[in-house]
């Protein structure tokens, strides 16, 4: 994949930010979306002097997913279900990046569709391909070009399009396995609470998690 379009869904927030950061490079174009087109236009602001190459904008949630190849869902869980239905009919042919983490004042917990992923595929049907991934990489390692980023896991039923998001984190400086069908997702975002713990327990902000005994794929 050379030239992409990548529409972040509550861009404006630590997550979105960071990954803008990361993806922002010759060809891809960075497209941040908020409900307040205003707020976008705040977020790319203050993002641009930090964006090493690339191109960034500002606009509505709605504006932003109709160009983008890749829609980055990036909300509280609070607002998860509803920002998914409010893009319901806007989605076609595009694949949506589940980044959502189901977490109740940090605990972690699963919600009755089995998870954040399965949530939002079951509200979208059959009109685009719902893959986790980015669950377990802090926002501030995220955010800093140069810092080293843990392995990712990407899970979803559409193995074409897990494919493409495991070739955009391998692009963005992580190293990326395939993590299973979309019932996986549930273990996946629960890790994030374990590693909000152990960042607490230990006084770090840079927890993460690194897969060993498999080498290289």
């Amino acid at each position: 994949m050379e030239n992409f379009n990548v529409a972040i869904v509550g861009g404006t927030g630590n997550l979105g930010g960071a990954l803008a950061l990361r993806l922002g490079a010759p060809g891809v174009k960075i497209i941040i979306g908020s409900r307040d087109a205003e707020k976008a236009k705040q977020a790319v602001e203050a993002l641009k002097p930090k964006l090493r190459a690339g191109e960034i904008v500002g606009i509505t949630n709605r504006e932003a997913v109709k160009d983008a190849h890749f829609v980055v869902i990036a909300v509280p869980y609070e607002g998860h279900a509803q920002m998914v239905a409010d893009l319901k009919g806007q989605l076609a042919g595009k694949v949506v990046i589940d980044t959502v983490v189901p977490l109740n004042k940090v605990k972690p917990f699963v919600p009755s569709p089995g998870s954040a992923l399965q949530e939002a595929q079951q509200i979208l049907g059959d009109e685009a391909p719902v893959i986790g991934a980015l669950h377990n990489v802090s926002a501030l390692d995220l955010g800093d070009v140069d810092a080293p980023l843990g392995d990712v896991l990407v899970c979803g039923d559409n193995a074409e399009a897990k494919q493409k998001v495991i070739e955009i984190i391998e692009r963005i400086g992580a190293t990326a396995y395939d993590g299973g069908p979309a019932s996986n997702a549930y273990v996946i975002e629960g890790l994030t609470g374990v590693i909000i713990y152990l960042n607490r327990k230990y006084k770090s902000k840079h927890g993460t998690i690194k897969i060993a005994g498999i080498g290289k794929h």
